[in-house]
């Protein structure tokens, strides 16, 4: 059955997984946000309830009576509540902080082993940038969710309860004005909430098309400015950050809505406390201080409604942010090892097809009735038309795809009961964009095979006849080289992917295309590498240039999706097919 891994195919915020996600990081931490809501508890008694409670004193007996020495009592016992305020809040911003950055932590590194986990298919199906963006933004997204929105969120949750209970104790009626309009509000914002749903999720999506597009654009930086396409490039950027703009516009006033109908309800019911209360003040009910006290209640409640709909959108954008990180989590690997995998000591090098069909998706054949035989020890070329299907054949062998229909035998042995990791060893890859790490030649050579020595890594470029350039190098194997390998010609990176791959000694050897992208004199040291590379191994030569595969022992020749003709170089020409005639024009050039 077909997995699509496609990140971008909906639309929608899924809430649920978004807050599953969140609620399982946070679950570890259960009695460090016991002891944040203690902290915010407190700070929201001692600085939002007794402060103006001792002011209500301070008019209504201290300052009403004349009292200075309990005026300054009352003073007194303000300033230790507002030093308590303070150390309340300092623990809870604190212990925010260090939560939030841990439990981020363990998103990032669950979201990137997952990606690490996953086939390769997950990378065709979608954009480097989209992915980095997910890695960065949406963690981001996250960042704002925990320290702007959830916490804040919390304390001004705290607030109005332990306000709004105040209120009810002090005198039920007032109490009434505070909660009608509080609860407006916030029926106000679950109603936006649905309306900001969608736009984030877009406007998030778009940011990661941005971000994958200034990816792809510095990945061909060379050939972009050698082609001189910085003016188209420069044009399709600025048409995904306008439609970017554009949906990020839309969020930004459906988000300024919340302002105005706050703003309208903040006048309306702190002049109805006002005015209600000043009445039950004039009827002899409630003091002076009484009516302070009730105002700065009310303010109080709509200070923290002010700020809501920025919390608001970064509550959304938070989980719009998880639901995009989910999606990655909740994708499964369709390639595994079997419980019972097979794992023999050594490969011998067997491959065999019988009846493969593969295609990306359902409704995509890239090859199709592949049948062949490659015994252990003998050169095998691919050669056909470009988009014919040649480099997928070999990825097959080492299971980065699954076949849709047929079987594919290493050693007599199906490679979907292989075990991966023995299966995938006992395979070299050397392809035309070879990637080299920043770090010495030597690190670069024990990559995947941290236990070479130096004289092991000397004696196979002794091997590959090419100690000279190592020895040309100012430092030799400690040599640094640049990201990706720069600083060194495309020959020289190449000849270390080689020598990387050979001193874990595979079985069976692929090269796609590897001299395609060297100079003349870099193709003749790499080919002399190679050929001695290739002695007793199972290689699989990948070429355009038919000169590079006249010597191999068998020759396939894949076009129209399907092996059209196979034999060795005499026999194709033999048969005047279209082997022959690719051959006539490289004869002819």
């Amino acid at each position: 059955m077909d997995k699509d891994y496609n990140l971008n195919k909906d639309e929608k915020v899924n809430t649920k997984k978004g807050l599953s996600l969140i609620v399982r990081h946070f679950k570890p931490y259960l009695y460090t946000l016991i002891l944040i809501s203690f902290a915010l508890l407190a700070s929201n008694i001692l600085g939002v309830v007794l402060i103006p409670k001792l002011v209500q004193r301070a008019i209504d007996i201290d300052i009403a009576n004349k009292d200075i020495d309990g005026l300054l009592n009352t003073v007194t016992i303000a300033l230790f509540v507002l030093i308590f305020t303070a150390i309340a809040n300092y623990i809870r911003v604190r212990t925010t902080g260090i939560l939030s950055q841990k439990v981020l932590f363990n998103i990032r590194a669950e979201i990137f082993k997952k990606i690490q986990e996953l086939p390769t298919q997950f990378v065709s199906d979608n954009q480097t940038g989209d992915i980095i963006q997910r890695l960065t933004g949406n963690v981001d997204g996250l960042n704002k969710f925990f320290s702007e929105g959830l916490v804040r969120l919390m304390n001004i949750t705290f607030m109005m309860i332990t306000v709004l209970v105040t209120i009810f104790l002090l005198d039920w009626r007032i109490a009434l004005i505070s909660l009608l309009s509080t609860t407006t509000v916030f029926l106000f914002l679950l109603f936006q909430g649905k309306f900001l749903e969608k736009p984030i999720k877009q406007a998030l999506d778009k940011e990661g098309m941005v971000s994958a597009k200034v990816q792809e654009s510095l990945d061909g930086f060379l050939p972009i400015q050698s082609s001189n396409q910085q003016g188209n490039w420069s044009k399709q950027l600025e048409t995904l950050t306008k439609s970017y703009y554009k949906t990020s516009k839309r969020v930004s006033a459906i988000s300024a809505s919340a302002d105005t109908f706050i703003t309208m309800m903040s006048i309306l019911s702190v002049g109805t406390t006002l005015l209600y209360s000043l009445h039950l003040m004039s009827a002899g009910i409630v003091t002076l201080g009484m009516v302070v006290l009730f105002n700065a209640y009310s303010r109080q409640l709509f200070s923290g409604l002010n700020k809501i709909s920025y919390i608001w959108q970064n509550i959304k954008t938070g989980l719009a942010s998880a639901s995009r990180l989910s999606e990655i989590l909740e994708l499964e690997n369709n390639i595994f090892s079997p419980k019972k995998a097979y794992s023999p000591k050594e490969i011998k090098g067997e491959i065999e097809f019988r009846d493969v069909d593969f295609g990306y998706n359902s409704n995509d054949v890239v090859l199709k009735d592949i049948n062949f035989v490659a015994y252990p020890g003998k050169t095998i070329a691919i050669v056909g038309p470009t988009g014919g299907g040649k480099t997928t054949f070999v990825n097959l062998i080492a299971r980065l795809y699954d076949v849709k229909s047929g079987k594919i035998l290493v050693d007599g042995t199906d490679v979907k009961d292989w075990d991966l990791d023995t299966l995938r060893k006992g395979i070299g890859y050397l392809i035309q964009d070879t990637f080299l790490f920043e770090d010495s030649i030597l690190n670069n050579l024990r990559y995947d095979n941290p236990r070479v020595t130096e004289q092991e890594a000397l004696d196979m470029f002794k091997f590959l006849g090419v100690s000279p350039f190592i020895k040309s190098l100012s430092k030799g194997l400690h040599t640094k080289i640049g990201s990706d390998g720069d600083g060194l010609s495309s020959g020289q990176r190449q000849i270390i992917a080689l020598a990387r791959i050979l001193l874990r000694d595979p079985k069976i050897l692929v090269l796609d295309e590897a001299t395609a992208r060297i100079d003349t004199k870099s193709e003749k040291l790499l080919q002399v590498a190679i050929e001695k590379a290739i002695e007793g191994k199972t290689t699989f030569v990948i070429a355009h240039r038919l000169s590079t595969i006249f010597n191999a022992n068998h020759i396939i020749l894949i076009k129209d999706n399907t092996i059209l003709e196979q034999g060795n170089h005499k026999q194709l020409i033999e048969q005047k097919g279209f082997y022959y005639e690719m051959y006539s024009k490289f004869a002819g050039d």
